[in-house]
């Protein structure tokens, strides 16, 4: 049994076009994360949009193994008239911590509606779900902490 896996997203950059960074560190019960998969389904809210044609290209070059879930997606339609999308990513362990994936996805902003006040729009990015896989005989059960 795992005692708690944490979670802490970052967004990179400034701008229209910045990148999200999900980082997963396990327990210590783990005993051998290399037979680990560990998936995360990416909600995207309609403010944002993920490109799937620079996710191709991402996994063509060995950086991103990502895919977009939703269908009929517009990749020019402005916030008003967009619908969440949804993006799954296998993370990657992270070599500079033995107990941790990470994952990247470039994220770009929508256009939005204009507006009289300070010119700023905030967008939530919600928590993903974690879906993992071992190759171990044995299950475990944890408990997921979020880092703001």
């Amino acid at each position: 049994m795992c005692s708690e896996i944490i979670l802490r997203q970052e967004v990179l950059k400034d701008g229209f076009h910045r990148d999200l960074l999900i980082k997963v560190k396990f327990g210590e019960s783990i005993e051998d994360l290399q037979t680990c998969r560990l998936l995360i389904k990416q909600d995207i809210p309609a403010g944002l949009f993920v490109d799937p044609y620079e996710l191709a290209s991402l996994r063509e070059r060995n950086i991103t193994e990502a895919v977009m879930v939703s269908e009929n997606f517009d990749l020019e339609a402005p916030n008003y008239l967009s619908k969440e999308s949804e993006v799954l990513i296998y993370a990657r362990q992270d070599s500079q911590c033995v107990d941790c994936f990470q994952a990247f996805l470039p994220v770009h902003y929508r256009y939005h509606r204009p507006h009289s006040h300070d010119g700023e729009t905030s967008i939530v990015v919600n928590h993903p779900d974690l879906l993992m896989f071992c190759d171990q005989g044995e299950g475990c059960r944890c408990f997921l902490r979020v880092e703001e």
